[in-house]
């Protein structure tokens, strides 16, 4: 699309203001490479936030590892809520294609969240995040440490669009 200068940074900024955009330069640091390393203790939770904060971070880099730590830590929570929908997620999460690794993502979250909802003593210094503009507004939710918004549906763009939603309210 073909769209006058002006007009794409009204859309921009447009964009930005619906979702609290981030105004930080581009070359400072993403929430996500200072997270990188901080343990939840869970199985599935470990490594489901590095695959969220690499999606944020514009990356596709070692989701086909992360996914596999998924499917190994789930291995003895088979009859737990939402695995099945997690493990559908990281069969699929190491697509050489961001936007069907987003995809997968968006699975795995929903699954996630089930399993979180089912098991509160997990749900530490997490939160559930929903963007309203996700695939075309349809809107999605995923899990993330506790702290700034790192959009993985829109990554660098987009990276503070979503709100926190309470655990109570997600679904699931």
């Amino acid at each position: 699309m073909n769209w006058p200068i002006p007009a794409a940074i009204a859309l921009v900024i447009a964009f930005s203001a619906a979702c609290g955009a981030d105004t930080r330069s581009s070359s400072e640091p993403s929430k996500a490479s200072q997270d990188s390393g901080k343990s939840h203790g869970d199985p599935l939770v470990d490594p489901y936030i590095r695959i969220q904060e690499t999606l944020a971070d514009d990356s596709i880099d070692h989701l086909a590892e992360l996914g596999a730590q998924l499917v190994a830590g789930s291995e003895t929570l088979q009859e737990k809520p939402g695995i099945a929908e997690v493990l559908i997620g990281a069969g699929r999460i190491a697509s050489p294609d961001i936007e069907t690794a987003r995809l997968a993502f968006q699975k795995m979250s929903m699954g996630l969240i089930a399993y979180l909802k089912a098991t509160p003593a997990a749900r530490a210094d997490l939160q559930v995040i929903h963007c309203p503009m996700a695939f075309n507004n349809k809107g999605a939710y995923w899990v993330q440490s506790t702290g700034d918004v790192q959009n993985p549906y829109h990554g660098k763009m987009m990276l503070r669009c979503g709100d926190p939603v309470s655990w109570k309210k997600s679904p699931g």
